[in-house]
Order: structure tokens, then C-alpha cells, then sequence
């Protein structure tokens, strides 16, 4: 049977879901340390900003596949130039600010650190203070830029694998992927991360693929993706005990660990309530839905704006009143550069690039 690809729409779950773990990233990045309501701590409930990210890279394989299914024009070049401008054009506005905003509040022209720039740039980027062997950690110490030389190098090998392996090219992903996990254990570094963390990607454009196809999504269908992200996680559960540290849960070797368990629960519990009908989505996660729009300019933009802020410390003495100001800062300066600017700027260099509008 020929299954027919619907047109491309808006997929609503996946954007409130999208919205939601944006939010929650800044939300975690403010209260994760300390929230304390009525005398209780509920800072447990933000502790969770890395699992968000995860999320990013679950949903990210899921639409990029999913797009590039339907797109009519499949060549290097259109595909290149779309995730280019998606990523660099919001990205750029930000390091403007962000270096605006520190000059100006320190009064003078800051040292540029040419090295962390030119790593972001070239998006080779991580966290040193979380994982060894770091090339370069992200540029103004903006730390969420970190997860974007991942999601880069996702976008590059997703085209080399479609375009070359034209033979169960999800079998050697996820070969890939265990193997570089393996090397992970003996010597981490740039790459086995990078091609380790693809597993997780690559498992969202798998469903995105049984969802093109009008095949069930379920455990059976997804026996292969979750497999392989089993045997990695089996593989850094012997990591932590070969390099068993008396460390916190947040950093290496046993934040890699954390990522994949949180992957496989993802998952599973995705099934679990599509089994249910989605049965409260609405009217939880659902109401996210409106932020995705603007949801990549606040990831990127909110250390500087909201969670690391100081330049309204002096105006405004309230803390609560201050950081309702920085979170409504950081929702205008995303809107300019996600629906103006990059709206504006987007569709003139496509045209002038590819040919194309879209």
C-alpha cells in the first residue's frame, strides 16, 4: 500500500511541548537553587533544565525529518542555507546584545575572548564545569548556547546519512551511536559525544517517519530507536562505574546518564498518554503552544536578560517586581528577533541564496 504524506501543518503538540520545555529552562535557570513558597522548597521542580533540552533534541529530530520529507527542493544547498539562517540569524542579535548590554554596564568596550567566539561560531561549544575535554565553552558565558553545536552537527550528519546511506541509514545511526558511546567510556570528546547524542535525535525523526508514513507509533514500531537507546544507557551506566566519582548528578560521567534515561522515559511515557487520548494535554502543556513562536530566541537570549540579569538591580528594589521585568524584557527582545527580525532578514536571504521563499 502507497501511503499518501499529508501536507505540511503545524504539528500543536509538538509546539506547545516545544513552548513548554523553553519556559521551563528559563524557569529552571531562576528557581532551581532556591524557591521557597509558603515555607516549603519547591525548587526540586526546576531542577530538571538539562532533561528540557533532551526534550529539544527529541522534538528537533521529529520536525526536522518531518520537514524535510515534504520539502520539494532536497538539495544540500536549500537544506544548508534554511538551518543556517534558523540558527545564526537569532544567534548573531544575541551576541550583539549581549555584548552591548555588558559594555554598557561596565562602562567600557569589553576584551572580546576571540577563542569562545570563533568555537561558538564554528558551533563547537559545550560546558567545561559539566563534561571533560571542552573545546571552548559558549561565547559571554551564555551556557545554554551549549546544546546548539549539537543540535548543528544533528542537521549535518542528518543530511550525509540520507543522502549516502540509502540502506537502513536508522540501523547505522544507531550502530554509530553505540559505538561512539563505547569510546565515550574509554576517552569523551567532541565527537563520540556528538555522534553518542545523535542516538537521541535520530530517535524523534524516527517517529517522525512512522507518523509520514500513517504507521502506529507504539512500542513495536519502536523497538529498533529504543534499543539502541537502551544499550547506550547500559553503556554509561558501566561509564559511571569505571569512573566512579564522588561528583553530583549534575555533571560527568553521570549527567550523559541522566540525558538517555530521561530520553527512554520520555518516550515511553509519550506512549503511555497517546494511549490515553493526550487525556489532560490541553490543558496543561497545551497552553505552551503560543510561546513556541518565540520559544529559540528566549532559549538563547534569557541568561543574559533573565537568569544571570543585574541591570535593573538598582532601579527597581523588589526582587519578585525585577524579575517579572526581566522575564517581560526577555519575551519582547525574543518576539523582535524571532518575528521581526529573523521573519524580515530570512526570507531576502533565502530568496537571494536558494531561490526560494520558504
Amino acid at each position: 500500500m502507497v501511503s499518501i504524506k499529508p501536507a505540511k501543518k503545524k504539528l500543536k503538540k509538538l509546539e506547545a511541548v516545544r513552548g513548554f520545555a523553553a519556559v521551563y529552562v528559563v524557569l529552571h535557570h531562576l528557581f532551581a537553587a532556591r524557591l521557597i513558597i509558603a515555607g516549603k522548597d519547591f525548587s526540586i521542580l526546576f531542577r530538571f533544565g538539562q532533561e528540557a533540552v533532551i526534550l529539544f533534541f527529541l522534538l528537533s529530530g521529529f520536525v526536522i525529518q518531518y520537514a524535510f520529507s515534504l520539502s520539494t527542493d532536497k538539495s544540500f544547498r536549500t537544506f544548508f542555507t534554511k538551518r543556517f539562517l534558523r540558527i545564526y540569524i537569532p544567534l548573531i542579535c544575541v551576541f550583539i546584545a549581549n555584548y552591548s548590554l555588558d559594555a554598557i554596564q561596565s562602562r567600557s568596550f569589553l576584551r572580546v575572548d576571540f577563542h569562545s567566539l570563533a568555537a561558538t561560531l564554528l558551533m563547537l561549544q559545550d560546558t567545561s564545569f559539566l563534561k571533560p575535554h571542552v573545546i571552548a565553552d559558549p561565547f559571554l558565558g551564555n551556557t545554554p548556547l551549549w546544546s546548539l553545536s549539537y543540535e548543528w552537527w544533528f542537521y549535518m550528519v542528518f543530511f550525509l546519512v540520507i543522502a549516502k546511506i540509502h540502506k537502513r541509514p536508522s540501523q547505522f545511526v544507531y550502530i554509530l551511536g553505540i559505538l561512539s558511546a563505547i569510546t565515550y567510556v574509554i576517552y569523551p570528546n567532541f565527537i563520540n559525544n556528538e555522534l553518542m547524542y545523535l542516538v537521541i535525535w535520530w530517535v524523534g525523526a524516527d517517529m517522525a517517519k512512522l507518523y509520514l508514513q500513517n504507521k502506529e507509533i507504539n512500542l513495536r514500531s519502536l523497538l529498533i530507536p529504543l534499543a539502541a537507546l537502551s544499550a547506550v544507557t547500559l553503556i554509561l551506566i558501566i561509564n559511571v562505574m569505571v569512573h566512579n566519582r564522588h561528583v553530583s548528578a549534575g555533571v560527568y560521567p553521570f549527567l550523559e546518564l541522566r540525558h538517555f534515561i530521561f530520553a527512554l522515559i520520555t518516550v515511553i511515557a509519550a506512549l503511555i498518554w497517546k494511549k490515553l487520548n493526550w487525556r489532560g494535554f490541553n490543558s496543561t502543556i497545551g497552553l505552551f503552544e503560543h510561546i513556541a513562536p518565540i520559544s529559540f530566541g528566549i532559549y538563547i537570549s534569557h541568561w543574559f536578560l533573565v537568569a544571570d540579569a543585574s541591570y535593573l538591580n538598582g532601579a527597581i528594589t523588589n526582587t519578585a517586581l525585577r524579575t517579572c521585568c526581566y522575564i517581560l524584557i526577555c519575551i519582547v527582545f525574543a518576539y523582535i528577533i524571532e518575528r521581526v527580525i529573523y521573519i524580515k532578514l530570512n526570507k531576502w536571504l533565502l530568496i537571494r541564496f536558494t531561490g526560494t521563499k520558504k
